[in-house]
């Protein structure tokens, strides 16, 4: 399960997919994220979600992070990360529910969408640190130097249909194909990567802020392309299904990779107006740190 989250996460994620951390001392998500951004009450949804791991066996590189090499050596266990979302159009709020991840049980993830990073909040604490997107996808995708490129999605809609969450769904295959380009030595590889996307949503909802969550790993895609066809083709996520593999030869190629996942919303209860002290960021009388507790000591971050 647990690697499964590390995407989310962030998230998880992860992590997301959720949901590897690696915190960056000298990192903020969007230049001025270190300062309070407190938004007016807003509409949005209730959520909870569960998220599984397809690829399981994930090892940590050399070059990893410490905190992502401790994360990701921890993400072993056959079991599901639960997390309830608080989600406006731009802004969400994660809290892990699950008491089996490193991430403790009460942990806060906050994101504006489009942002490269996430803030991490420890509520016993009261500190935070600040998670970048670009540390985490290396760290689920074998380590620093990893360059994506190349993007191409299509999508294929079904007449499948079902209730989820109370909610009408449809069935669409998504269909993303990128190169990724890695270290090897002195030189560097090519490899053709392909995600296999089935995906149940509904109509008449949105939330960008979720789609970062649910499609977390393409936050590579610096041309936009997922991120354009997701948002012209696909409404919200209810159901999603990915599945991460290499093209070609090779023992990995046709594989399960890490980053593999099954994400289910199993609540959505939509909400005129959500409190926006939820989503302020940084949490009003939170302490940044380079490093929180269930990583080791916290520090003070960096000035």
């Amino acid at each position: 399960m647990r690697s499964a989250a590390r995407s989310f996460l962030v998230i998880a994620a992860a992590a997301v997919a959720a949901s590897a951390v690696a915190q960056v001392p000298a990192a903020s998500p969007r230049q001025g994220m270190a300062a309070a951004e407190t938004p007016v009450d807003v509409p949005g949804y209730i959520a909870t979600v569960t998220i599984n791991a397809i690829a399981r066996d994930l090892r940590p590189t050399g070059a990893t992070a410490p905190e992502a090499q401790a994360m990701l050596g921890s993400l072993k266990a056959p079991t599901a990360i639960v997390s309830r979302f608080y989600l406006a159009q731009e802004l969400s709020r994660q809290e892990i529910v699950s008491t089996d991840f490193t991430l403790p049980a009460g942990t806060v993830v906050l994101h504006r969408a489009g942002d490269k990073a996430y803030v991490i909040a420890d509520p016993p604490t009261k500190t935070y640190a600040i998670m970048d997107a670009e540390t985490l996808l290396s760290a689920l995708e074998g380590g620093a130097g990893i360059v994506n490129n190349q993007y191409a999605a299509t999508i294929q809609h079904t007449d499948d249909r079902r209730t989820i969450a109370g909610l009408p769904a449809r069935k669409s295959i998504v269909t993303v194909n990128y190169v990724t380009s890695m270290p090897l030595e002195n030189d560097r590889i090519l490899v053709q990567q392909k995600n296999a996307i089935e995906v149940w949503h509904t109509a008449g909802l949105s939330s960008a802020a979720a789609m970062d969550h649910f499609f977390f790993k393409f936050q590579r895609d610096k041309t936009g392309e997922v991120r354009r066809a997701m948002a012209q083709e696909i409404g919200f996520p209810l159901d999603v299904k990915m599945v991460v593999t290499q093209e070609g030869t090779g023992p990995r190629a046709g594989t399960a990779q890490p980053g593999s996942l099954h994400a289910t919303v199993s609540d959505l209860k939509k909400e005129a107006k959500l409190d926006a002290a939820l989503f302020r960021i940084p949490p009003a009388g939170y302490r940044r740190v380079d490093r929180l507790p269930f990583f080791g000591a916290a520090r003070p971050a960096a000035r």
